[in-house]
């Protein structure tokens, strides 16, 4: 061992160790996307710069030395690591993330739930919505979907109707018993929502799921703020929004309603009884015009036609009624008084083409019989104590104002005059500034002032979202406020608040403590991840079958104005399958594994700041399992290294020189032509996504997998990996350090014998329902119990104590024969004697690369069995996973019977009945195994199993 002093603090390492491992063995960030450690080190990627007193040099070709000071971190190099990362993002081509979750304002992960869609799991979709919002079904309903507005099916002919299929899952939840979170153990900590808005209660659900207590106070009789008092019916049934609120107040939150902030109860009180307070009191004020007749009895406000007529009140209106505003509010107001009988006129001061209100309300208004008048407006309301008639004066549009949107001009001279009994104004809403300052909160132009970061108000400890922050919003914005104000009361509570807000304003500042602090790290990814974008037209997509839309259903227009019946009818379980095949997934499919986007977020990097020639390279699909795309290759070599120098396939290597390189089979030849059977590890070494793997699903996500060790059950090897799970859907094989260095083949990556097993009982080879076992076994008394090593250790225990209770006789299907070589001794050898058939057993190839293969003078022998060891070290290879195990505990042989059960897939014929009953799939198992070096090897069950075998000999 060696002291070195790293960032001040003396460290001890080996000697012999490249600096690298031991630093990040040691806890210390050290980036880099070339190394590997089972080759020499050659620091092309630059990443793991560090600083000595003779300069900046790469940690992985640095030899350590005794007294060497070392700095991992400072200005200088974080600097020189960012400049590394933005050249390689400067040809670097693809989306991180599909622009719908970018357009989404919660940023939920569309593409990976219109994935789960297309696959029919309606439950799993919604749960992943609801990682990111709350309420999908009435979202389904309202939502403006600006994720369709940012869809790359945009380019193509029209874009994927991502509100409808939301709705339709979310519906289909609702329906069949709603998905509904775990809730951790209370952390002590709790928390005061005001508001039962979609802020407040995003907010409340999102700390709910975090542990802490949580109290809505409503000042309304019932919850859902806008959403119920704003909202129409026949937009948002309210049996739909009561069910989807029951999601969130179902986790454990506690209601009070009816109880009104600064007359109920006082923020100091609030403040002095919970740990941490919300504001989400809503923008329920609307503005007035200011001009003439204002105060005319006729005139009122749109919030307040809405809340009157949403809560059953009787409000009077006459035939004619006029509604000033182009907003969505304006459209609900205008169709609402239509149903309540009136001859409805829109005047909005724009055009058609600036209103700012969804569209389709647009259109279905004048479905409807609403009556538009564009660029007018309002400047004196006339009559004698009530309405009578309105005076308005043309428009025309002049440059853009601060909205973007070009502002309206009077045109002198060109007033007219409409009559009407009503004018209902609907220009706007705000909070009451007089009503925050009360509270001591600071206020300006009718919103609360908060910390733009965490939302924290001007009062230590009270935050605030929805409307009272951001002016009159959508259900969606509201809700991406009130999660963000979760999170930050969450750090706020643990006293990590002030750390975020540096860690999210500069990131590269905090590279050290964001690595060790996991709340740091999370709320850097999840609010300020590096997200790369591909500039696309028209033109990069020409070659996209075209496939239209899925047309929305809407009722007869004489039927909607008849009530306030839902107007928009569901898409079918057919036309949403069909419509969700048709989204392009954009996104990358390694976003959450990918080293070149987690360290671009941790350092900063940008896009743009190298800008120049770009290259294009077509992509590589004709590998049935493995896509690589050199677009995002930044050339670390790693995949060149993989299958030269340690598994000795020569698969891909560097083509062409200079900036055209490229990472290529040989010159003529594709992916698909080349022969090999570890393509698939290039997978786990890209750093970057440009080699990734074709799932066997409809759509491929992508999902933020969690990773569960254990060992493939293809042959006796046995080799240490990780099944990536989702859910309860296994995704795929990847690697884990273990024994076999990382290394799986790719049997066992794209075959998967870790996902199959028999699905039925067979009896005599022909399926049998599982009434027919017991009857089968209870028929017989001349029984074999046979095992096969498809089991675990414990499993054979279990089922050697079966036979015994229950007299019936026990075998195997296993072969001879125990290794005596260990992993050691065939690393160490030089000359080998080989009597093994490599492609049953391709890790053969990792082992025997450079070695020399020979018939006499040998060092070890690898054999298969049935075999007995030679008088060297000698390595027994099995097919079957546990042979080693059964052979152990002495479970081997056919003995002859009258009737045979076997557990697992029968490997032999047997003379007699035979009743085949399944072993249970692999990636459900729990216990150990040996494997052929005679090493004890843990199996993790990666998800519940569904059925298992004890249950028909239960003891």
């Amino acid at each position: 061992m060696v002291k070195l002093i790293v960032n001040g603090k003396e460290v001890d390492v080996p000697e012999n160790k490249v600096l690298l491992q031991s630093l990040r063995e040691k806890g210390e960030h050290i980036p880099g996307m070339c190394y590997d450690f089972e080759i020499e080190p050659y620091g092309s990627c630059r990443l793991c710069l560090v600083e000595t007193p003779r300069g900046v040099t790469t940690s992985c070709t640095l030899k350590p030395a005794e007294g060497l000071e070392i700095e991992t971190l400072n200005e200088k190099i974080v600097a020189m690591r960012r400049t590394a990362l933005e050249l390689m993002l400067s040809d670097h081509y693809g989306d991180c993330i599909g622009p719908c979750q970018e357009g989404c304002p919660a940023h939920s992960d569309v593409q990976g739930y219109l994935a789960l869609i297309a696959m029919g799991k309606y439950h799993e979709a919604v749960k992943l919505m609801k990682e990111k919002y709350i309420l999908p079904a009435v979202l389904g309903r309202v939502c403006p979907a600006f994720c369709e507005d940012a869809c790359r099916r945009n380019l193509v002919e029209e874009p994927l109707a991502i509100r409808q299929l939301k709705r339709f899952a979310a519906d289909y939840d609702l329906e069949h018993g709603p998905w509904m979170p775990e809730i951790p153990p209370s952390t002590g900590k709790r928390v005061a929502v005001i508001g039962g808005g979609p802020a407040g209660l995003a907010c409340a659900y999102y700390l709910r799921i975090m542990g802490h207590e949580v109290t809505i106070i409503e000042a309304m009789p019932e919850l859902g703020g806008m959403m119920r008092y704003g909202i129409p019916p026949y937009r948002l049934p309210r049996d739909v929004l009561d069910k989807d609120i029951a999601t969130v107040i179902n986790t454990g939150i506690e209601v009070k309603t009816n109880t009104v902030l600064g007359k109920d109860i006082t923020l100091e009180e609030l403040r002095k009884e919970y740990d941490a307070v919300f504001l989400a009191v809503g923008a329920w004020k609307g503005r007035k015009m200011g001009i003439e007749g204002e105060e005319l009895e006729g005139v009122m406000q749109g919030i307040e036609f809405l809340r009157k007529v949403n809560m059953g009140e009787e409000v009077k209106l006459g035939k004619r009624v006029m509604v000033v505003g182009g907003g969505n509010t304006a459209m609900d107001v205008a169709r609402t008084a239509l149903r309540l009988g009136a001859k409805v006129t829109v005047v909005y001061r724009r055009s058609k083409e600036e209103m700012p209100a969804n569209p389709r309300e647009v259109e279905e208004a004048e479905e409807e019989g609403v009556e538009f008048i564009f660029l007018a407006n309002p400047v004196k309301i006339h009559g004698n104590g009530r309405v009578e008639k309105v005076e308005l004066v043309r428009m025309k549009l002049g440059e853009p104002d601060e909205s973007g949107r070009r502002r309206p001009i009077p045109i002198e001279g060109s007033n007219f005059f409409l009559e009407a009994d009503n004018v209902i104004l609907a220009i706007g809403q705000y909070c009451d500034d007089s009503f925050l300052k009360k509270l001591g909160i600071e206020a300006k132009r009718g919103k609360a002032v908060v910390d733009e970061v965490t939302l924290q108000t001007s009062i230590e400890g009270v935050f605030a979202g929805g409307d009272l922050v951001l002016g009159p919003s959508t259900v969606i914005e509201s809700i991406a406020t009130g999660r963000r104000a979760a999170l930050m009361i969450d750090l706020y509570l643990k006293g990590k608040l002030e750390k975020a807000k540096e860690v999210l304003i500069e990131p590269s500042k905090h590279i050290d403590e964001i690595v060790r602090d996991e709340d740091l790290y999370r709320i850097l990814f999840d609010l300020k991840p590096y997200n790369h974008w591909k500039d696309v037209t028209e033109k990069d997509y020409e070659h996209v079958e075209r496939k239209p839309r899925v047309k929305s259903r809407l009722k007869p227009v004489e039927e909607r104005i008849k009530g306030f019946v839902e107007v928009e009818e569901s898409l079918t379980e057919e036309e949403v399958l069909k419509e969700a095949e048709r989204c392009m997934s954009c996104g990358c499919m390694e976003v959450f594994r990918c080293k070149l986007r987690e360290y671009s977020t941790l350092y900063e990097a940008k896009q743009d700041r190298f800008k120049g020639e770009t290259n294009r390279f077509e992509i590589d699909e004709t590998h049935p399992n493995v896509v690589l795309d050199n677009n995002k290759c930044v050339l670390c070599g790693r995949c060149v290294n993989l299958t030269h120098e340690i598994v000795g396939e020569g698969v891909v290597d560097y083509l062409f020189r200079g900036f055209k390189t490229r990472i290529s089979p040989p010159l003529g030849n594709t992916l698909g032509d080349m022969d090999g059977v570890f393509i698939g590890d290039m997978i786990d070494v890209c750093p970057t996504g440009a080699i990734s793997e074709k799932l066997p699903f409809i759509k491929p996500g992508p999902w933020k997998t969690t990773p569960v060790k254990t060992v493939c059950n293809g042959c006796s090897f046995a080799c240490e990996m990780n099944i990536e799970v989702y859910n309860d859907m296994l995704i795929r094989a990847s690697s884990v350090a273990g024994w076999n260095n990382g290394h799986l083949c790719d049997i066992c990556r794209f075959k998967r014998p870790w996902a199959e097993d028999l699905t039925f009982p067979l009896l005599n080879g022909e399926k049998v329902e599982w009434d027919k076992v017991r009857e089968f076994i209870e028929s017989h008394k001349n029984i074999a119990l046979i095992l096969t090593p498809e089991l675990t250790n414990e499993e054979i225990e279990y089922f050697k104590r079966v036979a015994e209770e229950k007299g019936f006789k026990v075998g195997a299907f296993v072969e001879d024969g125990i290794s005596t070589a260990t992993l050691e001794d065939i690393k160490k050898a030089k000359k080998v004697l080989l009597k093994a058939d490599i492609e049953k057993y391709p890790y053969l190839k990792v082992l025997l690369k450079g070695k020399e293969l020979v018939e006499e003078g040998y060092e070890v022998a690898i054999v298969e069995a049935p075999a007995e060891p030679l008088n060297v070290p000698t390595l027994i290879l099995h097919e079957g996973v546990n042979e080693v195990g059964l052979l152990k505990l002495g479970v081997k042989g056919l003995p002859e019977a009258e009737a045979y059960v076997v557990i697992g897939k029968p490997r032999k014929s047997l003379k007699g009945d035979v009743l085949a009953l399944p072993s249970g799939l692999w990636a459900e198992k729990e216990g150990t195994i040996i494997n052929a070096f005679n090493m004890e090897l843990r199996v993790n069950k990666a998800r519940e199993p569904e059925y298992s075998v004890k249950e028909i000999f239960s003891l």
